[in-house]
This record gives structure tokens, sequence and C-alpha cells, in this order.
């Protein structure tokens, strides 16, 4: 018979003979199926957070921070700072003259759960532009924020998560009440981490005289350019410009790097305990066959077919359990919104989650079924044949 008869025939036998060694195909399947369905999760975190600081970036909007600042928390824009950028050129205007810009300063606060936990949310001060800078901020419930006037509007994310985060409730901050005036519809970006409010009455209320940054609308994607050549190169102001997708990794980066780190991590981890229990199932799947194995090499089997059958019967065990894996993690996971030191965000698994589960269950069993398959090729044939 030729390399691939054997191999094709040694296949087909050892894997209808897994139904005949349930319990140590169980340990495989399982073992598999616990490290993709953990990493799975946790990978879907990293996702989420991805698609929250991307839902709405845009190629014709551009952010502006302090020059040298790492991101927006560590910007500092002084007003008149603000100001010249409004009027800097290739922003887009309404018929009216409006600059589609908008400033925002921002501080977290401290705000109870539902479960009773304190969590933290972001209060956000926005001036009258944002409506043009932020158009995905939809109000569903209740009205707008007035200017000069301590009333704050909400996003559903954080209606759902937060205590007192009702049309009409008060919060108190600062040693005065601000009233809930409006809920807005979640947008899936960084909006939904905060409850935003007028820039003037933050201003006064928190003590700042500086906004973190400004961003605008320009004309088109390409007065980028002249945006950032005419406010990079202005000597009486220190500004970097960029875009909406730079400034995302900027402020972002890190904790992509953070969340894939954890689940990789811990799904190592994991995963040196499958590859150990996918050793011993197919061990004991080797040893099961050792005689049916001898007999097979004695009459003419090369080691090479016998050695991919019993990889193969890793794979066959391997590969759906990691599909099943996923969509344990994709039922009770997907769609969750996770909150993490005040950025709200729902866990997604993707189609290329799947791609890295397969993956992940492809290395698991090769590397698992790699002693045993050799062990079945190297298994002496006089010494098997006598064994019962």
């Amino acid at each position: 018979m030729s390399f691939i008869s054997q191999t094709t025939a040694l296949t087909a036998t050892g894997i209808r003979g897994i139904s005949q060694r349930l319990g140590s195909s169980f340990v495989v399947v399982i073992g598999v199926m616990t490290v993709v369905a953990v990493l799975i999760s946790l990978l879907a975190m990293s996702q989420g957070a991805r698609q929250m600081a991307t839902a709405n970036t845009r190629a014709d909007r551009a952010t502006v921070v302090s020059r040298g600042a790492r991101g927006v928390g560590s910007s500092s824009l002084p007003r008149a700072t603000v100001l010249k950028v409004f009027d800097a050129p290739g922003i887009k205007r309404t018929p009216e003259g409006q600059p589609y810009a908008s400033a925002v300063a921002a501080t977290g606060v401290d705000v109870l759960k539902k479960d009773g936990r304190r969590g933290t949310v972001f209060l956000a001060g926005i001036t009258d532009g944002f409506r043009l800078t932020s158009p995905t901020i939809e109000v569903i419930e209740g009205r707008r924020i007035r200017p000069a006037v301590r009333e704050i509007m909400v996003s559903e994310s954080s209606r759902r998560i937060y205590r007192n985060m009702n049309i009409g409730d008060h919060i108190t901050l600062r040693g005065g009440e601000w009233t809930i005036v409006g809920v807005y519809r979640d947008t899936g970006s960084i909006n939904d981490s905060q409850i935003l409010t007028d820039a003037d009455v933050f201003m006064s209320a928190f003590n700042r005289n500086e906004y973190m940054q400004a961003m605008v609308v320009l004309e088109s994607p390409a007065s980028f350019a002249r945006l950032k050549d005419a406010l990079t190169s202005d000597p009486s102001i220190a500004v970097d410009v960029r875009t909406d997708a730079e400034m995302q990794q900027q402020n972002f980066g890190q904790l992509y790097t953070l969340l894939d780190f954890v689940a990789y991590f811990i799904g190592a981890i994991m995963a040196s305990g499958a590859v150990f229990g996918a050793l011993n199932a197919l061990y004991a799947s080797v040893d099961t066959r050792r005689r049916e194995i001898a007999t097979l090499r004695a009459i003419g089997f090369n080691n090479g077919p016998i050695m991919i059958s019993v990889l193969a019967e890793a794979l066959v065990l391997a590969i759906p359990a990691a599909l099943v894996g996923t969509f344990l993690a994709w039922l009770f996971f997907n769609g969750d919104v996770a909150n993490i030191q005040g950025l709200v965000f729902k866990l997604t698994v993707t189609p290329g989650l799947v791609l890295v589960s397969v993956f992940w269950a492809l290395a698991i069993g090769l590397i698992g079924g790699s002693l045993p398959a050799l062990r079945a090729a190297r298994l002496p044939v006089a010494t098997a044949l006598r064994r019962t």
C-alpha cells in the first residue's frame, strides 16, 4: 500500500475506535473546551475595548491636545488655545459660520453600582459644539442639558449599571446637587462611559481653567494636513493634532495590551494542563491499541502513517472541542457589559476569535499527541505482540 493509503486506513481505524475509548477521549475534549472557553471569554474583553475605542472614529475628525501629551488624561488646553483651534483653517462650519468644534474637560467621580459596590464614572463638561462633533449622541428620554445649569445627561449603560441615574434623580458633587435631565442612546463608544454636563458649569464647580482636548470635524479628510500645519506652526500655542484613529490608539493602546496579555497568560497556563491531559489520554489510546499497531507494523505498515493517525485522533477531538468552547463563550459572555475603571464596553466574540480558538486547539492537539505518536511508531513489534 502507498503512504497515503496507509495513512488513510490507519486514521479511519483510529477515529472509529474513539467510541471505544470514551473516557480518555472526554479528557481531551473537556480540557480543550475549557481552555478555549476561558481564553475566548477573556479575549472578548479586549475585542470589546477595541470596538469601544474605534466605534465612532471618523476620517474627517481630528483631536487637539497639548504638546507632548501621552493621552487625553495628561493634556491641558487653556481657553485661549481652544479659541485659536476653533478658528483654525480646514474646519467644517455651519451656514451661520459656527465651527464643527467642541472642547471637553472631564474627571472621574465616585458612584454606587446597583449591586452596592463602589464604581467610577467620568463626568465630562462639554461645550455647545459637542452636538456637532459627536452626532451619535441621540437623546431617547428627557432632553439635552442647558448651559449655566447643573444638569446632567447619562448614557443607557450608565443608567443600567449605576444607582440614581434616572431622569429627575439628583447626584451630589462638589457640595451641590446636579439633576439628571436626559438619557442618550448607547453609541458603543467612549461616550457610553461618560455622564455629560455643561463645560462652564463643570469648570466652575471643579475649579478648572483648562480643557483636556478639543475635537473638530474637518471639511474633508484631506484638510487634516492643513489644520495640523496651521496649529503646530503657531508659536503662540503648543499643541499636537491627531486623527481619530491615532488618538484612540494612544488613549487605549496600553489597555489592549494588558487585556491581551492577561488572556494569553491565563490561557497558556490552562493550555499546559490540557496538553498533559491529552498526553495521558493518547498514551492510553496507544496502549490499548499496541497489539493492533504492532500487527500493522509487522505486515508492512510504515512508522509515518502510524504517527499521523495518532495525531489525527488528537485533532479530531480538539477541533470540535474548540468550537464548542467558543460557542459557550459566545453564549454566556457575548454582549455582556464590562466596567473597568469607569470604562464601559461590551464583551465581543468576533469571527477572528473563532480562528484563534481553532489555532489553540490545533496547538494543544499536536503538542499533546506528538509524544504518544512517537511512542506508537517506536513500539517494539515483538514485545507488543507478546503482551495481551
